[in-house]
């Protein structure tokens, strides 16, 4: 699945929904303030405890009670600040009222608006020292501190409803135009409704759905464009995608595409999605495109085999601001409480590979019997090699009752921090959980020690492998622009999400529809526990129509080709993973092959793999942590001496794209040795962001505050362009006022609201 990266594992990035101390989170952070100066720890929710309801828009006033377990004074310059989350309206960071020296308390208190939408919100904030350097509560004092809410009334409406009109839109795949309603195992691709669609983690989705699936050949893809639809401001495509139940070898990616009259096909939005026991929910702004009749286009593509590839549109529809409230699903028949972990507690620290098996002690809270047809169900994170993503009680548990419920598992070969979180799943198919609403995940969480270090490096060898295209031989090093296809080590370089890595391989396929390139290794001795491992992408700043499949393959003596992984990438700011458990071919002497594929056209498909290679017990690898973040420099500034912006660096989030850190950092301004040294933050009467959406290369910024630039001619919105045009991604800025209005709305162009005019 493609994931942001971050630098403990990919499960980090899941909003963490922990059940057990109010107001914390089990949430661990690269980079942290000393434990011995800077440590807090949540006395109490003053107010709006954990759980609380409101209807849709209403005010809110948080205030959180908490005390100073450090050694140093927390001065009035030290704030809170959102970190992860919904945001709910606030602003970025909220100074301390007053100064709180170590064993005293604080109240402090954070202006919000709840979300419009029916729901259950939870919004991060950690503590913020008068370096800039963030800390928080919990044992390592590391931890989040949290609000969190559930949102009774909904005032959205379903606009357009893509599931209900299936058959109202044109259905193709590479085999022409499709029936619809399909034959479900047409070979030519189909799409059928289901009215209780069965997600791949094995719970049933509340509302009707589409099952999907390519045409059966490699790379295949099945799109369905409906017809044209009048968009409004605020509307937005909403489903659930996900592998269907049952299948084992899933691997497709999901896409938006959008057109307006007889012009350019547009990609709104896409995923990469296989069977690994979770499913996704996308929601998508549609605002850029409000008062134009646009034809919208659902489609799957295969990646490399399609045999596994049967999916799920899950309620796919417009969702729209107005509509009855949609009542949150509460049950007092079916709920749990959590009563202690029994086996591997929370933080517990295990070597890279080692297996284990994970306990937890659960009391029926509820009203109703749960019989041996209740299932412990993988929820969401990292499922840690589980043999499955469902396990059926072992015996009945009456109100009141408890049970131990276990789980083998194994730790990721990876160092860091990892999360899995689980439910329970009543004989209907209905998940629930613990907490006061019944409907919080209980968890694993583990640190990792790895111990894996590098085995053989593809880079380092690249010369070793035959490298060839459609054309024949290639050489190696290859020349840049050579139309047979090329290779080319790189050293130091940034990866297509603007982070830095050691060393990659640079591969262009032969300059061909549908070309490729591969190179085809020395035979090499796998040994049990090895694992295949890189980062792979499209170059940073390269060409905007790169679109690839990334293969790991492999060959034992002079047999068949087999493919162990693929990834399909195209050039939007995001990267895939690739760690492949190579245990199966122990023992024997494997060519491996790295081998990049052109989706269609290869013009613009300049693909690199970044630190490839297999890891075998060793060293722990080390890893980049900072991005830079552009501050106005006073004396550049008034000596007219451009540029006018002067780079620092930060950590990179675990939680947010790289766009999002950076524009986080620059709301939370200088530090004070920055200050001195004469850079400062031009807030232009803003107080931060409520949202940033990237989509054809257009960034869209939303502010909050109250702005304007007081006449003056440079203001927030030049440090904004600075700062979000460091990325490749992004070529174009607009920026719009707390009214979400901007001069220039829609195409491709800068824009700010009238109130940074000069």
């Amino acid at each position: 699945m493609k994931f942001r990266r971050i630098f403990t594992p990919a499960v980090l990035i899941v909003t963490l929904l922990v059940q057990f101390l109010p107001g914390t989170v089990f949430a661990p952070r690269p980079v942290a303030a000393s434990v011995a100066c800077d440590a807090a720890e949540f006395v109490a929710d003053v107010t709006i405890p954990d759980g609380t309801s409101f209807a849709p828009g209403a005010a809110l006033i948080k205030t959180w009670r908490l005390k100073n377990i450090g050694t140093c004074t927390w001065s009035s310059s030290y704030a809170i600040v959102f970190y992860s989350g919904t945001k709910m309206g606030a602003p970025s960071g909220v100074n301390l009222p007053t100064s709180v020296a170590p064993g005293a308390t604080v109240d402090v208190t954070v202006n919000m608006t709840a979300p419009t939408t029916s729901g259950h919100y939870r919004g991060y904030w950690m503590l913020r020292n008068a370096s800039s350097v963030l800390f928080g509560v919990g044992p390592y004092h590391t931890y989040w501190f949290f609000i969190d809410i559930v949102v009774t009334g909904s005032s959205t409406s379903t606009a357009y409803d893509f599931v209900a009109n299936y058959c109202s839109a044109i259905w193709t795949s590479g085999a022409g135009v499709l029936p619809c309603p399909g034959a479900d195992g047409s070979a030519s691709g189909y799409v059928i409704q289901s009215a209780a669609p069965q997600l791949e983690n094995g719970s049933t989705d509340t509302m009707p759905g589409l099952i999907v699936a390519p045409q059966n050949v490699t790379d295949g893809y099945i799109a369905g464009t409906y017809p044209a639809f009048t968009v409004q401001s605020g509307d937005r495509f909403q489903s659930i995608v996900s592998c269907a139940y049952g299948v084992s070898s899933c691997y497709v990616t999901f896409q938006l595409d959008y057109q307006i009259g007889s012009g350019p096909v547009g990609t709104l939005w896409h995923f990469h999605e296989k069977t690994e026991g979770s499913y996704y929910r996308a929601s998508v702004d549609l605002s850029s495109l409000a008062g134009q009749n646009v034809k919208f286009t659902l489609k799957v593509m295969a990646s490399g085999s399609p045999a596994g590839d049967r999916v799920v549109w899950g309620g796919a529809r417009i969702a729209r601001i107005g509509g009855a409230p949609t009542p949150p699903p509460v049950s007092t028949c079916d709920k749990a409480a959590f009563v202690t972990d029994v086996t591997i507690p929370d933080g517990t620290e295990l070597a890279g590979g080692t297996t284990f098996t994970k306990t937890w002690r659960l009391q029926n809270v509820g009203t109703c019997t749960w019989t041996t047809s209740y299932r412990l169900v993988f929820a969401d994170g990292d499922l840690m090699g589980a043999s499955s993503a469902a396990f059926n009680l072992p015996t009945s548990v009456a109100p009141g009752g408890t049970i131990d419920l276990s789980v083998n598992l194994t730790a990721p070969i990876t160092a860091g921090n990892f999360i899995g979180y689980w439910k329970l799943r009543n004989a209907s198919g209905t998940n629930f959980g613990v907490g006061a609403s019944g409907t919080y995940n209980f968890l694993v969480n583990i640190k990792v020690l790895s111990s894996y270090g590098s085995a053989y490096d593809f880079v380092t060898n690249a010369c070793s492998a035959t490298w060839s295209s459609g054309a024949g031989a290639l050489p190696c090093p290859g020349t840049d622009g050579d139309a047979r296809g090329f290779v080319i080590p790189l050293g130091s370089h940034q990866m297509e999400d603007g982070i830095s890595s050691s060393e990659g391989l640079l591969t262009f396929p032969q300059s061909e529809t549908d070309g490729f390139i591969q190179g085809i290794y020395p035979g090499f001795a796998v040994q049990s526990g090895d694992h295949f491992q890189s980062y792979v992408g499209c170059q940073n700043g390269g060409p905007t129509n790169c679109y690839v499949i990334f293969r790991l393959n492999y060959q034992i003596g002079s047999g068949p080709v087999y493919t162990l992984k693929t990834a399909s990438e195209r050039l939007e700011g995001l990267v895939s993973r690739m760690d492949v458990d190579l245990s199966a071919l122990a023992g024997q002497n494997v060519k491996f092959i790295l081998m990049v594929q052109a989706f269609g056209s290869a013009s613009g498909d300049r693909a690199v793999w970044s630190v490839p290679r297999i890891v075998r017990s060793g060293a722990i690898p080390p890893t980049p942590t900072t991005i830079n973040v552009y501050f106005l420099d006073s004396a550049r500034y008034v000596a007219n001496t451009p540029p006018f912006e002067t780079a620092v660096t930060r950590p990179v989030s675990l939680y947010r794209t790289n766009p999002e850190t950076v524009l986080t950092q620059l709301f939370l301004g200088p530090t004070p040795a920055e200050l001195t040294a004469g850079l400062q933050v031009i807030l232009s009467g803003t107080t931060g962001y409520s949202s940033l959406t990237i989509t054809d290369s257009v960034a869209r910024v939303y502010l909050t505050g109250t702005c304007a630039s007081g006449g003056a001619t440079y203001t927030i919105a030049n440090l904004i362009v600075k700062n979000l045009k460091q990325f490749p991604t992004i070529l174009w800025v607009k920026i719009y006022d707390q009214s979400a209005t901007t001069e220039v709305p829609t195409g491709q162009s800068d824009s700010i609201p009238a109130c940074l005019e000069p």
